[in-house]
């Protein structure tokens, strides 16, 4: 006799503003629930109890619904012990229940902000197409269609009459296939990529440029050498943690957890390029090329390569080249035999987002001295000293990216992004404008705001170099925290926020900003001294967060050499821009796997006089490099 099955019981938790119902069985937490359901919610540290960015609320008839609150839970939620506010991660389901998202803990409340550079790049895509005269099935003397395709491809020129049986195939489940003949050959270098009957003339390609972050997405015409669409999106897998360090974590714990983080990334892609293609009016079919950047971990999660070896020493990857596969092997939809070029992966920690920014820079960037920035979770820098490459990454952690900052958020509408100090020394600042909102108040600092508010700081006075709040004199902004007597800036009373919150800056959040700026800035001496440069002509800022940094701001804080700030100069997504080279010219492909080969890279865990260089780094002040090794 069958024994009876046991059903587990689900409930249901709706994820407010959202409205999102997702069952799930009793006991699960809260964040796990959003993961199934796809609702953003950030988590820094990737759902282990360590930061306390999953914070949501719950109104007082709903907390039987979830588990109690533990002491170390209660440890990381806001000051004040308002009850209402739990966290995801630590929150367990227990009967039906309903929770609200406050801004701040979104992870994927709006697209980031991803610029590009308008640039005309000379046209050699890898891929072509080639129209094809075929003869009829009774032509003498009768042969099959595929000898009678090979003929005309050679009688076109094509650079191959070699046709795949999987290219044959799918050309087959055409209607009328075998009586067709006009034929359109696409070729993806010389191999014959797909057949489609009929004459077509357009070809597109997509270049993507993949953050820990945030994702871009170019739809581009391989013809005319315009981008025909453009989409910007966060990366879904920030749900498994803002860092690339917590979603290797999750792989080395569940190796199935690679599938489901590779999957999140391809469906986000191809919901991209669908909407992309559709608004453009583009057939799918008509994609056939594609080119991705990314850093390491994203790029091995994208081939469905365990990234876990990077994350610990030596930090090699797993694959160094750049290589080429098709896009319907990794899941993409895209074109028929459609190919996917992934940029070289010179270290564990030095990828093909930054290789592409370098493949962006001109002639002028190899004379002289030049100093390439891209400042995100991770610090990429690569200096070029009369044509020699010397590149270093820097572990600067999420803090520019909002995150283990008390009032920490993405770079959206309503977010600060800017701080000033008046002569009075009272502070005032600028929010990121509303997109189609009414709301105009602020309800949080983002990565820009939280450098801009450490200088503001420090020219008001009421922030020391060694990164003290100075508590004696008359600082109207500088207060006690009630529940840890700490001093803190408080920048907008509640009433004038979004959250009813404060928007304050800690104790806690200038060390934090002082620890992913010594980690920068000594990485960037160690390049200096390695190579000897004592000046620098000029310092590129690439990536998002560099795009929107004040270049007043970052020399006075000491985040980067001491340099008039009209030789800083912002790069937009240089990324993005590189990949998109790539797309539209095949020789920028060798040339970019030049660069890999010849670029030095240091890593910084094997140099004596890091740690050293790095505590010099912690001051907030332009500090000269001569000077850093006194102190």
């Amino acid at each position: 006799m069958a024994k009876p099955e046991h059903r587990t019981e689900l409930s249901g938790i709706t994820f407010l503003p959202e409205s999102r119902r997702v069952e799930v069985a009793p006991g699960e937490s809260v964040l796990s629930a959003a993961w199934k359901g796809g609702v953003g919610i950030k988590s820094v540290c990737g759902g282990r109890g360590k930061c306390g960015s999953c914070l949501i609320e719950v109104e007082d008839d709903q907390a039987s619904a979830l588990s109690p609150s533990t002491e170390e839970e209660r440890a990381l939620l806001p000051p004040g012990g308002d009850a209402r506010f739990r966290l995801a991660c630590r929150a367990h389901v227990q009967g039906e229940a309903c929770v609200s998202i406050p801004p701040e803990s979104q992870a994927l409340r709006s697209a980031p902000r991803k610029p590009y550079t308008v640039t005309r790049v000379a046209l050699a895509p890898h891929v072509k197409r080639v129209s094809l005269e075929i003869e009829g099935a009774y032509a003498k003397p009768m042969r099959p269609l595929a000898e009678r395709i090979g003929e005309a491809l050679a009688r076109a020129g094509a650079p191959a009459r070699i046709i795949p049986t999987a290219v044959l195939a799918d050309y087959s489940l055409e209607k009328g296939f075998d009586a067709a003949t006009q034929v359109s050959a696409t070729f993806a270098g010389k191999r014959l990529a797909g057949l489609r009957r009929g004459t077509h003339r357009g070809l597109y390609g997509v270049a993507v440029d993949v953050g820990t972050t945030s994702m871009v997405m170019f739809l581009c015409d391989l013809q005319t050498g315009e981008i025909a669409g453009l989409r910007t999106a966060a990366n879904p897998q920030a749900a498994y943690g803002e860092d690339v360090i917590a979603r290797m974590t999750h792989v080395q714990e569940d190796v199935a957890a690679l599938a489901k983080l590779q999957s999140l990334l391809v469906d986000e892609i191809n919901r991209l390029v669908a909407e992309a293609a559709d608004e453009a009016g583009i057939d799918l079919v008509d994609i056939a090329d594609a080119v991705v950047v990314g850093n390491p971990t994203m790029q091995h999660i994208l081939l469905r390569i365990n990234p876990e070896p990077i994350g610990r020493g030596p930090y090699l990857p797993v694959l160094a080249d750049g290589v080429e596969v098709e896009a319907a092997s990794l899941g993409l939809r895209l074109g028929p035999g459609a190919p996917v070029f992934v940029l070289p992966m010179p270290a564990g920690y030095i990828g093909g987002d930054t290789l592409a920014a370098v493949l962006t820079r001109g002639p002028a960037f190899y004379r002289g001295t030049h100093l390439l920035v891209d400042i995100g979770t991770n610090g990429e820098v690569v200096l070029a000293k009369d044509g020699v490459l010397t590149a270093t990454s820097c572990a600067t952690g999420p803090v520019y990216e909002g995150a283990h900052i008390r009032c920490g958020v993405r770079a959206a509408p309503g977010a600060i992004e800017r701080v000033w100090a008046d002569p009075d020394g009272s502070l005032r600042w600028a929010a990121i404008p509303p997109v189609g909102e009414r709301d105009k108040r602020p309800f949080g600092l983002c990565g820009s705001g939280v450098i801009s508010i450490v200088k503001a700081l420090v020219e008001a006075g009421s922030l020391g170099s060694d990164g003290g709040f100075v508590t004696t004199g008359a600082h109207a902004h500088v207060r006690t925290e009630a529940a840890t007597g700490v001093p803190e800036a408080l920048l907008v009373e509640g009433r004038k926020t979004r959250t009813g919150r404060d928007i304050v800056f800690t104790q806690q959040d200038v060390r934090s900003v002082q620890l992913g700026k010594a980690a920068l800035r000594a990485g960037i001496e160690i390049l200096l001294r390695d190579q000897g440069v004592k000046e620098l002509d000029r310092i590129y800022l690439a990536g998002t967060f560099g795009n929107h940094l004040a270049p007043g701001d970052i020399v006075a804080i000491g985040l980067v050499p001491p340099v008039p700030v009209e030789r800083i100069e912002s790069i937009g997504n240089a990324a993005g821009d590189g990949a998109r080279m790539a797309l539209f010219n095949r020789h920028e492909r060798r040339r970019v796997r030049k660069l890999a080969e010849n670029m030095r890279v240091i890593e910084l865990s094997h140099r004596a006089d890091f740690q050293d260089l790095f505590i010099a780094c912690t001051e907030l002040s332009a500090v000269p490099a001569d000077q850093l090794e006194a102190r």
